[in-house]
């Protein structure tokens, strides 16, 4: 009600201004009404577009002009100083559309970033079949569960399932080994379980190969668990590793399962030659413990430089034999 109030007051001065000037033109407002809606080129276009807009906004049809989509300023003269002009220009900014805020928003909202797609986990499906390759696990999508273990809470216990032995009735093999919680986990995308001391590259593991035809773990020979591991085509060679020479010093059987109610365990020492980036050759010493389910090994390797792990009192030594300690498998 007061902005049609105020429509009329605009009205009612531009009608008194008209009858005490007998020789002026009608107002622009009444000389609309009187052209059916046709808006005047003159100054008091603005107070028309107010009423217009007062009228509008209340329900009433006031005159027969389409709706504007703002404020039409073309009415407006230019005089002294470019004032109007400054205030035309003001104006013209502004739209009762709300298409430039529309734009606006547009203008403000990010380029579409490329989404980058984890690669795919084949699940060895690719790998080469007679060499050692990473034993993937079954859940990818998933973080590895891990738990606090060690007399001050120093170690991570890793519970995880792998991908079983191709043909197998089983739908996961479960693993768990323990290992120094401030180790990296490495190649987190790719499905396997690898993990490396930064601070001296002692590194971790975790691979499944096949065994040969007619061939058991308790029957293996030595020098073949050093073929599938460092074999050309197998991961650990494949992800960068340059070996120059390796060596299976003695292998034990841990636990022997002859009619198949458990898994066979064997324990190896391998030592082996790396060579860095830079060219310079590293001995290194590890441990190896296998596991024989179905027609296949899974395999947990750990190594450390050779002069600390001939150390028999080093803590790299200890770490290596605890680690590959606490493996186990579960069925």
């Amino acid at each position: 009600m007061k902005i049609l109030n105020l429509a009329f007051f605009f009205l009612l001065v531009d009608a008194k201004a008209f009858q005490a000037s007998p020789g002026r033109k009608p107002s622009t407002a009444l000389h609309a009404i009187q052209t059916k809606g046709k808006i005047p080129s003159s100054r008091r276009c603005f107070a028309f577009s107010l009423v217009k807009a007062a009228t509008a906004g209340a329900g009433v049809l006031f005159l027969p002009e389409s709706a504007l989509a703002g404020i039409d300023v073309s009415g407006l003269t230019v005089e002294g100083n470019n004032g109007n002009a400054k205030l035309a220009q003001q104006l013209k900014a502004y739209d009762g559309s709300g298409q430039r805020r529309v734009n606006e928003i547009k203008d403000l909202q990010p380029a579409t970033k490329n989404l980058i797609t984890p690669p795919k986990i084949d699940n060895g499906m690719n790998e080469d079949s007679t060499v050692a390759h990473w034993a993937y696990r079954a859940n990818p999508s998933f973080k590895p569960s891990l738990s606090r273990a060690g007399p001050f809470g120093n170690l991570y216990r890793l519970n995880d399932e792998v991908v079983p032995p191709s043909g197998s009735k089983l739908r996961s093999v479960g693993v768990q080994f323990e290992f120094p919680s401030d180790w990296l986990q490495l190649d987190k995308f790719n499905g396997g379980i690898q993990y490396v001391d930064q601070r001296n590259g002692d590194k971790l593991y975790l691979l499944q190969a096949p065994l040969p035809t007619e061939t058991s773990l308790a029957s293996l020979s030595k020098n073949i668990i050093g073929d599938l591991i460092f074999d050309q085509q197998g991961s650990v060679v494949k992800t960068g590793q340059t070996v120059e020479e390796y060596k299976v010093v003695n292998g034990q059987t841990i636990v022997e399962c002859p009619d198949g109610s458990c898994a066979t365990r064997r324990r190896f020492k391998i030592k082996y030659a790396t060579v860095t980036g830079n060219g310079l050759r590293v001995e290194r010493r590890g441990l190896v413990d296998a596991y024989q389910v179905d027609n296949e090994i899974y395999i947990l390797m750990t190594s450390s430089n050779a002069v600390k792990f001939e150390q028999k009192e080093s803590q790299e030594r200890a770490t290596v034999e605890n680690i590959v300690a606490s493996f186990t498998l579960t069925l």
